[in-house]
């Protein structure tokens, strides 16, 4: 599954699936098998090569956290103690679904307290807070509000610049356009029998496009 489809179906953000993709294409570059230790300054020291399976993720992680560093994990750079209190264990961060699920969800809660009256009402569950700034979707998508959640996000990972760099992100994303033959309104031509949710006469999309010239 690629990044946008595991978005579309794991993330608990209801109003910021672009904000999520920001996250996801910036620091971690789309990689799910991210790992950094925010505790080391980058202008001091290289980072080794990413990792490039789940193993390997897990085994940096580890050894990040045995030499008192800490580690961020995954697509949305997710700190263990995150995972921990979703009832996940390290090596779960590196699951894509999963990872966004725990991030998404905490984004949630942090738009929340972002949101009008929610910091005087903290405390409530993210499924809560999702919920709710579901119900505001043009305040949930302004610049300040935006801003304000991205943020507290930077604050709870503790990477520095985290917020300029997803907003930068933000800014220069394309808009992601799936091949218009995967639109449910064209069948392929093999099937022969149709259902509810498929074309009743079997096209191709040249064929359709030739059509309509005059």
């Amino acid at each position: 599954m690629d990044l946008l489809s595991t978005i579309l179906t794991c993330s608990l953000y209801l109003t910021g699936d672009d904000v999520v993709r920001a996250i996801a294409e910036s620091t971690s570059q789309s990689n799910p098998y991210f790992v950094f230790d925010a505790s080391i300054d980058l202008t001091q020291v290289d980072p080794p090569p990413p990792p490039k399976t789940a193993s390997e993720a897990a085994a940096r992680a580890t050894d990040i956290l045995a030499k008192g560093g800490r580690p961020l994990l995954g697509l949305l750079e997710l700190p263990p103690a995150w995972m921990s209190a979703f009832g996940r264990d390290l090596a779960a961060a590196f699951d894509p679904c999963t990872n966004i699920a725990v991030g998404t969800a905490m984004l949630s809660e942090f738009d929340f307290e972002c949101s009008s009256g929610g910091s005087a009402r903290h405390g409530r569950s993210a499924a809560h807070a999702t919920k709710e700034s579901g119900s505001s979707t043009d305040n949930a998508r302004s610049p300040a509000r935006r801003r304000c959640v991205l943020h507290k996000y930077e604050e709870a990972i503790g990477s520095p610049d985290f917020a300029m760099t997803t907003l930068l992100e933000l800014r220069t994303q394309r808009l992601a356009h799936p091949p218009v033959e995967a639109a449910p309104i064209f069948a392929p031509a093999r099937f022969e029998h149709w259902g509810p949710d498929q074309l009743l006469v079997s096209a191709s999309v040249s064929s359709l496009a030739s059509a309509a010239d005059p």
